[in-house]
């Protein structure tokens, strides 16, 4: 079954279209991948996919060299990792919607889900944060999802992680059909 599994794969892969090279920035990525693999997320509920995890905040900020790590716990502890310095905070999910609120040193923010996977976890600042001049996304990696070989990937290779969702599950349904199909016929030639 997982040689199938690999098969589909990379017919998928070989089918759909490559992550443009010209998309520019983080949010523009994002703007671009984000309709495409949501079919494919969690949400807040499933507490499994996010609660007690190291999330590794990504950024495409040229001078961005920190390692900012956001956890958050059972019983809405959250705690913020700055190169290893930790400040403590609270989280609480609003009601049954998709939504954070995240405090921190008297300071509370409201965060929209926009992706939640056991390997992203992509939130929205609410309001309009391009007309402000901030970025739109706030993206967050398992931390162990953001390394390849043992190194850091940078965000443009996370980008690639993130698009590959959708170019390995939108035609695995597909490619399932078609290969029962072939089989099918297959079988029905060698019996006639």
């Amino acid at each position: 079954m997982a040689i199938f599994n690999d098969i589909f794969r990379d017919i998928s892969r070989a089918i759909n279209p490559d992550l443009p090279k010209d998309l520019g920035d983080m949010d523009s990525h994002l703007g671009f991948i984000l309709p495409k693999v949501i079919p494919y997320g969690e949400d807040l509920r499933e507490e499994k996919f996010w609660i007690s995890k190291r999330w590794k905040e990504l950024r495409d900020d040229e001078g961005f060299h920190e390692a900012i790590l956001h956890i958050f716990n059972t019983g809405g502890e959250y705690l913020l990792s700055l190169d290893g310095n930790v400040v403590k905070g609270s989280w609480k999910r609003l009601n049954q919607d998709n939504t954070l609120i995240l405090e921190i040193s008297g300071k509370s923010e409201l965060f929209d889900l926009r992706f939640l996977n056991p390997d992203f976890m992509i939130l929205s600042k609410h309001g309009d944060q391009a007309r402000i001049g901030k970025r739109r996304y706030f993206c967050l990696v398992h931390e162990k999802a953001a390394k390849a070989g043992g190194k850091e990937m940078d965000w443009r290779n996370l980008m690639e992680k993130l698009f590959n969702i959708w170019r390995d599950n939108s035609l695995s349904i597909w490619a399932w059909l078609v290969f029962i199909l072939i089989l099918g016929l297959i079988i029905y030639l060698s019996l006639n």
